[in-house]
Protein backbone atom coordinates (compact mmCIF):
# COMPACT_ATOMS: atom_id res chain seq x y z
CA UNK A 1 0.00 0.00 0.00
CA UNK A 2 2.87 2.37 0.77
CA UNK A 3 4.48 1.49 -2.57
CA UNK A 4 1.27 2.15 -4.43
CA UNK A 5 0.91 5.55 -2.77
CA UNK A 6 4.52 6.34 -3.61
CA UNK A 7 3.94 5.62 -7.38
CA UNK A 8 0.75 7.69 -7.30
CA UNK A 9 2.66 10.56 -5.78
CA UNK A 10 5.37 10.34 -8.46
CA UNK A 11 2.77 10.29 -11.23
CA UNK A 12 0.97 13.34 -9.80
CA UNK A 13 4.25 15.17 -9.44
CA UNK A 14 5.19 14.42 -13.05
CA UNK A 15 1.86 15.73 -14.19
CA UNK A 16 2.37 18.94 -12.27
CA UNK A 17 5.93 19.40 -13.51
CA UNK A 18 5.15 18.93 -17.21
CA UNK A 19 2.03 21.10 -17.03
CA UNK A 20 0.31 19.20 -19.79
CA UNK A 21 -2.26 16.45 -20.21
CA UNK A 22 -2.02 13.09 -21.90
CA UNK A 23 -4.08 14.48 -24.72
CA UNK A 24 -1.61 17.31 -25.15
CA UNK A 25 1.32 14.88 -25.24
CA UNK A 26 -0.34 12.87 -28.07
CA UNK A 27 0.75 14.14 -31.49
CA UNK A 28 -2.10 15.76 -33.38
CA UNK A 29 -3.21 14.10 -36.59
CA UNK A 30 -3.04 16.76 -39.29
CA UNK A 31 -4.94 16.19 -42.51
CA UNK A 32 -2.74 16.85 -45.54
CA UNK A 33 -3.66 19.97 -47.54
CA UNK A 34 -5.94 19.47 -50.47
CA UNK A 35 -3.93 19.79 -53.68
CA UNK A 36 -5.88 21.09 -56.64
CA UNK A 37 -4.41 19.63 -59.83
CA UNK A 38 -3.27 22.15 -62.40
CA UNK A 39 -5.50 22.31 -65.43
CA UNK A 40 -4.00 20.31 -68.26
CA UNK A 41 -3.39 22.13 -71.52
CA UNK A 42 -5.83 21.20 -74.26
CA UNK A 43 -4.00 19.25 -76.91
CA UNK A 44 -3.74 21.11 -80.19
CA UNK A 45 -5.35 18.95 -82.86
CA UNK A 46 -3.28 17.92 -85.83
CA UNK A 47 -5.98 19.35 -88.08
CA UNK A 48 -8.42 21.93 -86.72
CA UNK A 49 -10.71 21.54 -89.70
CA UNK A 50 -12.37 24.55 -91.25
CA UNK A 51 -13.58 27.11 -88.71
CA UNK A 52 -16.06 29.78 -89.83
CA UNK A 53 -14.66 33.16 -88.79
CA UNK A 54 -17.14 35.37 -90.69
CA UNK A 55 -19.61 34.83 -93.54
CA UNK A 56 -17.58 33.31 -96.36
CA UNK A 57 -14.32 33.38 -94.34
CA UNK A 58 -12.89 30.10 -93.01
CA UNK A 59 -9.64 29.30 -91.19
CA UNK A 60 -7.73 26.09 -90.69
CA UNK A 61 -4.45 24.94 -89.13
CA UNK A 62 -2.87 21.72 -90.30
CA UNK A 63 0.25 19.95 -89.08
CA UNK A 64 2.17 18.33 -91.92
CA UNK A 65 5.39 16.40 -92.46
CA UNK A 66 7.67 16.91 -95.44
CA UNK A 67 10.46 14.38 -95.35
CA UNK A 68 12.19 14.84 -92.01
CA UNK A 69 10.70 18.33 -91.60
CA UNK A 70 7.43 19.25 -89.91
CA UNK A 71 5.32 22.40 -90.01
CA UNK A 72 1.93 23.77 -89.01
CA UNK A 73 0.28 25.43 -91.99
CA UNK A 74 -2.06 28.40 -91.65
CA UNK A 75 -4.80 28.33 -94.26
CA UNK A 76 -7.68 30.67 -95.09
CA UNK A 77 -10.50 30.08 -97.57
CA UNK A 78 -12.59 33.01 -98.81
CA UNK A 79 -15.81 33.14 -100.79
CA UNK A 80 -15.58 36.10 -103.22
CA UNK A 81 -19.37 36.29 -103.43
CA UNK A 82 -19.51 37.43 -99.80
CA UNK A 83 -16.24 39.35 -99.48
CA UNK A 84 -14.16 41.81 -101.46
CA UNK A 85 -10.43 41.80 -102.06
CA UNK A 86 -8.03 44.72 -102.28
CA UNK A 87 -4.28 45.12 -102.81
CA UNK A 88 -2.74 47.74 -100.52
CA UNK A 89 0.66 49.17 -101.45
CA UNK A 90 2.87 51.68 -99.64
CA UNK A 91 6.57 51.28 -100.50
CA UNK A 92 7.46 54.32 -98.41
CA UNK A 93 5.91 52.74 -95.29
CA UNK A 94 6.36 48.96 -95.13
CA UNK A 95 4.95 47.25 -92.07
CA UNK A 96 4.27 43.82 -90.74
CA UNK A 97 1.17 41.98 -91.87
CA UNK A 98 -0.37 42.42 -88.41
CA UNK A 99 0.03 46.19 -88.66
CA UNK A 100 -1.58 46.22 -92.11
CA UNK A 101 -4.50 44.24 -90.68
CA UNK A 102 -4.92 46.55 -87.69
CA UNK A 103 -4.69 49.79 -89.65
CA UNK A 104 -6.88 48.70 -92.55
CA UNK A 105 -9.66 47.27 -90.37
CA UNK A 106 -9.87 44.30 -92.75
CA UNK A 107 -10.93 40.77 -91.85
CA UNK A 108 -7.76 39.24 -93.29
CA UNK A 109 -4.34 40.31 -94.50
CA UNK A 110 -1.64 38.28 -96.25
CA UNK A 111 1.73 39.38 -97.60
CA UNK A 112 2.04 40.26 -101.30
CA UNK A 113 4.68 39.95 -104.02
CA UNK A 114 8.48 40.22 -104.23
CA UNK A 115 10.08 43.61 -103.63
CA UNK A 116 13.52 45.18 -103.90
CA UNK A 117 15.70 46.64 -101.09
CA UNK A 118 13.92 49.99 -101.56
CA UNK A 119 10.56 48.24 -100.94
CA UNK A 120 9.33 48.66 -104.51
CA UNK A 121 7.36 45.75 -105.94
CA UNK A 122 9.16 43.77 -108.63
CA UNK A 123 6.03 42.53 -110.38
CA UNK A 124 3.09 44.63 -111.50
CA UNK A 125 0.89 46.12 -108.78
CA UNK A 126 -2.50 47.66 -109.59
CA UNK A 127 -4.29 49.60 -106.89
CA UNK A 128 -7.73 51.18 -107.29
CA UNK A 129 -7.58 50.73 -111.07
CA UNK A 130 -4.15 52.31 -111.52
CA UNK A 131 -0.81 50.56 -112.19
CA UNK A 132 1.39 51.57 -109.28
CA UNK A 133 4.71 49.85 -109.73
CA UNK A 134 6.56 46.82 -111.01
CA UNK A 135 7.26 45.11 -114.31
CA UNK A 136 4.62 43.25 -116.31
CA UNK A 137 5.73 39.62 -116.40
CA UNK A 138 5.40 38.05 -119.83
CA UNK A 139 5.69 34.33 -120.43
CA UNK A 140 6.15 33.31 -116.81
CA UNK A 141 4.61 33.73 -113.38
CA UNK A 142 1.05 34.56 -112.59
CA UNK A 143 -1.37 37.20 -111.38
CA UNK A 144 -3.84 37.67 -108.59
CA UNK A 145 -6.47 39.82 -110.32
CA UNK A 146 -9.60 41.60 -109.13
CA UNK A 147 -12.02 43.04 -111.68
CA UNK A 148 -15.05 44.45 -109.92
CA UNK A 149 -16.58 41.52 -108.04
CA UNK A 150 -14.61 38.92 -110.01
CA UNK A 151 -11.47 37.50 -108.40
CA UNK A 152 -9.09 35.17 -110.23
CA UNK A 153 -5.65 33.60 -109.97
CA UNK A 154 -4.22 33.56 -113.51
CA UNK A 155 -1.24 31.99 -115.27
CA UNK A 156 0.57 34.59 -117.36
CA UNK A 157 1.52 32.03 -120.02
CA UNK A 158 -2.13 31.14 -120.59
CA UNK A 159 -3.62 34.59 -119.87
CA UNK A 160 -1.07 37.38 -120.27
CA UNK A 161 -1.93 40.83 -119.01
CA UNK A 162 -2.74 43.24 -121.85
CA UNK A 163 -3.62 46.47 -120.05
CA UNK A 164 -7.18 45.35 -119.45
CA UNK A 165 -9.00 47.28 -116.74
CA UNK A 166 -8.43 45.68 -113.35
CA UNK A 167 -9.45 47.07 -109.98
CA UNK A 168 -6.59 45.45 -108.05
CA UNK A 169 -3.82 43.07 -109.05
CA UNK A 170 -0.32 41.86 -108.32
CA UNK A 171 2.02 39.60 -110.25
CA UNK A 172 4.57 37.16 -108.91
CA UNK A 173 6.28 33.88 -109.76
CA UNK A 174 6.44 30.95 -110.07
CA UNK A 175 3.12 29.26 -110.60
CA UNK A 176 2.93 26.40 -108.10
CA UNK A 177 -0.19 24.68 -109.42
CA UNK A 178 -1.08 25.09 -113.08
CA UNK A 179 -4.67 25.64 -114.23
CA UNK A 180 -6.43 22.30 -113.95
CA UNK A 181 -4.73 21.29 -110.71
CA UNK A 182 -1.40 19.77 -111.80
CA UNK A 183 1.79 20.80 -109.96
CA UNK A 184 4.23 22.91 -111.94
CA UNK A 185 7.17 20.59 -112.62
CA UNK A 186 9.19 23.22 -114.50
CA UNK A 187 10.00 25.50 -111.56
CA UNK A 188 13.52 26.91 -111.59
CA UNK A 189 14.14 25.59 -108.10
CA UNK A 190 17.44 26.07 -106.26
CA UNK A 191 16.50 23.34 -103.80
CA UNK A 192 16.42 25.61 -100.78
CA UNK A 193 13.70 25.27 -98.16
CA UNK A 194 12.11 28.43 -96.79
CA UNK A 195 8.95 29.95 -95.35
CA UNK A 196 6.30 30.05 -98.08
CA UNK A 197 3.09 31.89 -98.99
CA UNK A 198 0.69 30.95 -101.78
CA UNK A 199 -2.61 32.21 -103.14
CA UNK A 200 -4.79 29.74 -104.98
CA UNK A 201 -8.31 29.14 -106.15
CA UNK A 202 -10.25 25.95 -105.63
CA UNK A 203 -12.62 24.33 -108.07
CA UNK A 204 -15.55 26.10 -106.42
CA UNK A 205 -13.98 29.51 -107.09
CA UNK A 206 -13.00 30.22 -103.49
CA UNK A 207 -9.68 31.97 -102.90
CA UNK A 208 -7.29 29.99 -100.70
CA UNK A 209 -4.26 31.44 -98.90
CA UNK A 210 -1.64 29.06 -97.49
CA UNK A 211 1.34 30.01 -95.32
CA UNK A 212 4.07 27.58 -94.32
CA UNK A 213 5.75 29.43 -91.42
CA UNK A 214 8.72 27.07 -91.14
CA UNK A 215 11.62 26.34 -93.46
CA UNK A 216 9.84 23.23 -94.73
CA UNK A 217 9.29 23.28 -98.50
CA UNK A 218 11.30 23.92 -101.62
CA UNK A 219 9.17 25.66 -104.23
CA UNK A 220 8.74 22.41 -106.15
CA UNK A 221 7.74 20.55 -102.99
CA UNK A 222 5.28 23.29 -102.05
CA UNK A 223 3.57 23.04 -105.43
CA UNK A 224 3.42 19.26 -105.22
CA UNK A 225 1.96 19.37 -101.72
CA UNK A 226 -0.69 21.93 -102.71
CA UNK A 227 -1.74 19.94 -105.77
CA UNK A 228 -2.01 16.68 -103.80
CA UNK A 229 -3.76 18.21 -100.77
CA UNK A 230 -7.47 18.10 -99.94
CA UNK A 231 -7.75 21.83 -100.72
CA UNK A 232 -9.08 20.92 -104.20
CA UNK A 233 -6.98 23.64 -105.83
CA UNK A 234 -7.44 24.37 -109.52
CA UNK A 235 -4.51 26.84 -109.58
CA UNK A 236 -1.99 28.38 -107.17
CA UNK A 237 0.59 31.16 -107.36
CA UNK A 238 3.65 31.68 -105.19
CA UNK A 239 3.81 34.94 -103.24
CA UNK A 240 6.79 36.39 -101.38
CA UNK A 241 8.18 34.03 -98.75
CA UNK A 242 10.93 33.95 -96.16
CA UNK A 243 10.58 36.57 -93.43
CA UNK A 244 7.79 38.27 -95.43
CA UNK A 245 5.38 35.36 -95.01
CA UNK A 246 2.38 36.23 -92.89
CA UNK A 247 -1.35 35.52 -92.74
CA UNK A 248 -3.65 36.97 -90.08
CA UNK A 249 -7.42 36.94 -89.64
CA UNK A 250 -9.44 39.02 -87.24
CA UNK A 251 -11.58 36.89 -84.93
CA UNK A 252 -13.34 38.89 -82.21
CA UNK A 253 -10.71 40.47 -79.98
CA UNK A 254 -7.85 38.29 -81.21
CA UNK A 255 -6.04 37.44 -84.40
CA UNK A 256 -5.60 33.99 -85.88
CA UNK A 257 -2.67 32.96 -88.04
CA UNK A 258 0.93 34.11 -88.00
CA UNK A 259 2.57 37.49 -88.51
CA UNK A 260 5.43 38.30 -90.86
CA UNK A 261 8.86 38.79 -89.33
CA UNK A 262 9.51 42.01 -91.24
CA UNK A 263 7.62 44.90 -92.76
CA UNK A 264 6.26 44.39 -96.26
CA UNK A 265 5.25 47.09 -98.76
CA UNK A 266 2.05 45.43 -99.96
CA UNK A 267 -0.63 43.02 -98.83
CA UNK A 268 -3.83 41.47 -100.07
CA UNK A 269 -6.71 42.22 -97.71
CA UNK A 270 -10.21 40.79 -97.44
CA UNK A 271 -13.24 42.80 -96.29
CA UNK A 272 -16.91 41.96 -95.89
CA UNK A 273 -19.12 43.24 -98.68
Amino acid sequence: MALKKRWLSVALSAGVLCGCSIAELTPAIVNPPTITPRPTATAVPRDTGWQVIAPGVEYRELKIEQGDRADRLRIARIDPAQNRFRVLYQPDRPRRVGEWLSESGALLAVNGNFFDPQNHALGLVIQEGQPRDGVVYQGFGGMFAVSGAEVRVRWNVQEPYHDEPLTYALQNFPMLVLPGGAPNLDIDDNGRVSLRTAVGQDRSGRVVFVVSPGATFTLTEFGQWLAASDLDLAVALNLDGGTSSGLLLRSGNRNLGIDSWVGVPNVIVVEAR
